[in-house]
This record gives C-alpha cells, sequence and structure tokens, in this order.
C-alpha cells in the first residue's frame, strides 16, 4: 500500500514538472549589454526602443516591460532603488543570483524590478506586477551564467548602496554649505513680533 502511494506521488510530481516546463521556442532575441536575451511574444512587436542599454516596450511606461544594463550606473541606480522601493527579497532563478524589489509607487500599477548578472555584466528586469512568474524567469535563464559567486554578487550591489548613500551624504552636506544666508537684523514692533530682516 506505502509502495502504491509512493508511486502515484512520484507520477503526480513527474506530471507537475511536465506542465511547469516553459516553452519559449517562438521567442525573439535581442541584444542587451553583453548578452543576448530571448523575448516573449507580447513584448516583441515594435518595441519603444531597443539598442545596446535598453530593451523597452512601451513608451508609456518603462515599467510594462524593460530589460536594462546596468554597468554603466550601478551605484545610482541600484542605490535609488534600495532607497525608494517598498520591500526586496534575494531570490535564485536557475543559475542566478538576484534581488527582487516590489514597488508600489504608481495607485494604478504596481510593478517589479529584478537585478542579476549575466557574465560579469549587472541588468535589470521591469514587468508590471508583483509575483516572479515563470515568463520572467524564462528570460533571466536564456541569458549567461553570473561569473559571481553568491557571496561576490551580493557584496557587489552591497557596495554600490553603500557608495551610493556616501554619495548622497556629500551632496546633501554640500548643499547646506552653499545655502544663501543673508546677512542683517531683524526689525521688532513695539508688540514684540518680528516684521522680518533688513538686509545690507
Amino acid at each position: 500500500m506505502i509502495k502504491k502511494v509512493f508511486l502515484i506521488f512520484l507520477a503526480v510530481f513527474f506530471l507537475m514538472n511536465s506542465v511547469v516546463a516553459f516553452d519559449s521556442s517562438d521567442w525573439v532575441t535581442a541584444e542587451i549589454g553583453e548578452e543576448t536575451f530571448k523575448i516573449p511574444p507580447e513584448y516583441a512587436n515594435n518595441p519603444y526602443k531597443n539598442d545596446s542599454d535598453i530593451y523597452w516596450f512601451d513608451d508609456d511606461s518603462i515599467f510594462t516591460f524593460s530589460i536594462r544594463f546596468v554597468n554603466p550606473r550601478l551605484m545610482d541606480l541600484y542605490g535609488y532603488e534600495m532607497s525608494h522601493s517598498s520591500s526586496y527579497k534575494k531570490v535564485k532563478i536557475g543559475n542566478h543570483d538576484a534581488v527582487h524589489f516590489k514597488c508600489f509607487d504608481y495607485p494604478d500599477m504596481n510593478y517589479s524590478v529584478l537585478w542579476f548578472s549575466s557574465g560579469e555584466e549587472f541588468y535589470l528586469i521591469n514587468w508590471r506586477g508583483h509575483e516572479i512568474t515563470p515568463m520572467i524567469e524564462e528570460v533571466v535563464k536564456s541569458s549567461s551564467k553570473s561569473n559571481y559567486t553568491r557571496d561576490e554578487f551580493y557584496d557587489i550591489l552591497n557596495e554600490e548602496y553603500v557608495n551610493y548613500k556616501i554619495l548622497k551624504a556629500i551632496e546633501s552636506q554640500s548643499d547646506d554649505d552653499y545655502t544663501f544666508k543673508p546677512s542683517g537684523m531683524y526689525s521688532y514692533g513695539s508688540n514684540g513680533w518680528s516684521y522680518g530682516r533688513f538686509y545690507y
């Protein structure tokens, strides 16, 4: 009896795995940064922008679906994401360690951002919704395996975030140092209220 239950369980397991398998044979490809990515058919026709740094499908919103090569702006883009996103989680997709951000910035459009690396390059994908779907997983898996170990990947991103915070602190201090502070003295009425500053 136990053997029969085990065989049924095993059959269901293999059946589920075969159903989950994702067919991307009819997808097109796009060169982004140093990688070739598979693009799902629904985002393949007439993209708004398709160049060496970004594949951007919808001109109304970059968050509908886009893939971006981020090495040139890794610090400011990742730092901004860490500073402004509602929540994030470390995940693994195929051979890629990644960081999944759930964003709630727009009332009518919740979206996600996934940061990952392929080879030695860093990329992000934007898409609508908060779940990492099989389609998004397939896009990530279509690129080369990351050359970084898990620790190296997260250390690089953490270092960029620390640098971002340091830079913002310096910029904030510089803004304070150059704030206009006029000299002069206050004029007070007979009732003790200040009427403002006379400038000289």
